[in-house]
């Protein structure tokens, strides 16, 4: 997953990655062929090759998830809960309500909501996800009693992600509200490692940044006078800034040929508008994640 999840959303997103391809000496040009090889070769012409994503048709992941996050983005508090998680890809189309799941063939980032892969290489893959954000109803938040409500909306995903090298990629994000709710913009630029830790085990690395506008950290940050009034809590008019720099690791373990194990953690800190939120009772976070899922 990449750290973007540290915040408000995501966390992280699971299934096989690529295998690690070992790499045979080559031959001596001058060693005589013998007639045992002859078998050898006929094998490994006769195992089949993964399918190209041009011709990739139904494949998905689906099972529980658990998360330990706080009650919201700046909250002291934490709150427990699971996601009854799924994944599911028809070439370039993808729907997910979670950041971890991967599929057999599929080992991209998966981004929430129903998507469509613009372009897709071996370098560079450009993004559109569109997702419900159910906003805040703060009456039901521990801490927010008092405080205005963020109204629900459609939102938009651009993303850029850069293969720079087998185990290293770079991405950028913009997060739109469609619908002008209230909901605000956030722009995340981060950086994620992979690397197998076993043949069975894969562990990722990555670290993100998050900045929101001004629109976006006074929906989620601030605070009006109606609210102030009601909460107690005082007046506050933050504008655009860095929301928190976020680092997360994850780990992945196939189990058989249909099942996987995920589990990982983030951690992040409030910068800027966010930090100096009267509504921010710990500008450290921390989130831990665990699930199983089945590949189809």
């Amino acid at each position: 997953m990449t750290a973007s999840a540290t915040a408000a959303e995501e966390a992280p997103a699971a299934a096989v990655p690529a295998q690690a391809q070992a790499s045979a000496p080559a031959a001596s040009a001058s060693a005589p062929a013998t007639a045992a090889s002859a078998p050898d070769a006929a094998a490994s012409a006769a195992k089949p090759e993964p399918l190209p994503f041009k011709d990739w048709k139904w494949e998905g992941a689906v099972g529980p998830i658990v998360n330990v996050a706080p009650d919201y983005s700046g909250a002291s508090t934490r709150k427990v809960s699971w996601t009854p998680g799924y994944y599911i890809r028809y070439g370039r189309l993808t729907a997910s309500n979670t950041g971890g799941f991967v599929t057999r063939r599929n080992t991209d980032d998966i981004f929430q909501g129903v998507g469509l892969d613009l372009k897709r290489d071996d370098k560079v893959r450009y993004n559109a996800t569109l997702r419900i954000d159910n906003g805040r109803k703060s009456s039901e938040v521990r801490g927010l009693e008092g405080i205005d409500d963020v109204q629900r909306t459609l939102r938009a995903r651009f993303s850029a992600t850069w293969q720079v090298e087998p185990a290293w990629k770079v991405g950028s994000g913009l997060n739109v509200d469609l619908l002008g709710h209230g909901g605000g913009n956030v722009l995340d630029l981060g950086a994620t490692h992979d690397r197998r830790w076993s043949g069975a085990t894969t562990w990722s690395l990555g670290a993100v940044v998050t900045a929101g506008d001004a629109r976006y950290m006074r929906s989620w940050y601030g605070v009006t006078e109606a609210g102030s009034a009601a909460s107690g809590k005082p007046v506050y008019v933050p504008n655009a800034g860095l929301r928190d720099i976020g680092f997360s690791s994850g780990w992945r373990t196939e189990i058989g040929l249909d099942w996987i194990m995920l589990s990982g953690f983030s951690i992040g800190r409030l910068l800027g508008p966010a930090a100096a939120s009267p509504l921010t009772t710990s500008v450290s976070e921390w989130r831990v994640y665990a699930g199983v899922a089945w590949r189809f």
